[in-house]
C-alpha cells in the first residue's frame, strides 16, 4: 500500500510539473510587458488624475475612479508577481 501511495505522489508531482511548466514559462516571458503597462498606467493615471484635477476642466472630474483605476494596476502588479513566486520555487 505504501508503495502505491509513493507511486501515486510521485506521478502527480511529474504530471504538475509538466503542466505548470508553460504557463509559468508564459508568465515569465510576459513579465516584463506586464510590468511595463502595469508601472505606466499606475504613475500615468495618478499623474493624469492630479493634472485634471488640478485644471478643473470639466464640470465635474471623476478623480477617485482614475486614482482607484490606477491603484488597481498597481495592485495587479503585486498579485502577478507573487503568483509566480508561487509558482517558481527553487
Amino acid at each position: 500500500m505504501a508503495q502505491i501511495h509513493s507511486a501515486l505522489s510521485t506521478s502527480a508531482r511529474v504530471t504538475w510539473k509538466v503542466v505548470s511548466f508553460p504557463l509559468i514559462a508564459g508568465m515569465l516571458l510576459a513579465q516584463p510587458v506586464v510590468n511595463f503597462i502595469c508601472g505606466f498606467m499606475l504613475i500615468g493615471g495618478f499623474v493624469a488624475a492630479i493634472a485634471f484635477e488640478i485644471s478643473a476642466v470639466g464640470p465635474r472630474f471623476p478623480f477617485l475612479q482614475v486614482a482607484g483605476l490606477a491603484l488597481a494596476f498597481g495592485l495587479f502588479a503585486v498579485l502577478y508577481q507573487l503568483a509566480l513566486m508561487a509558482l517558481v520555487r527553487d
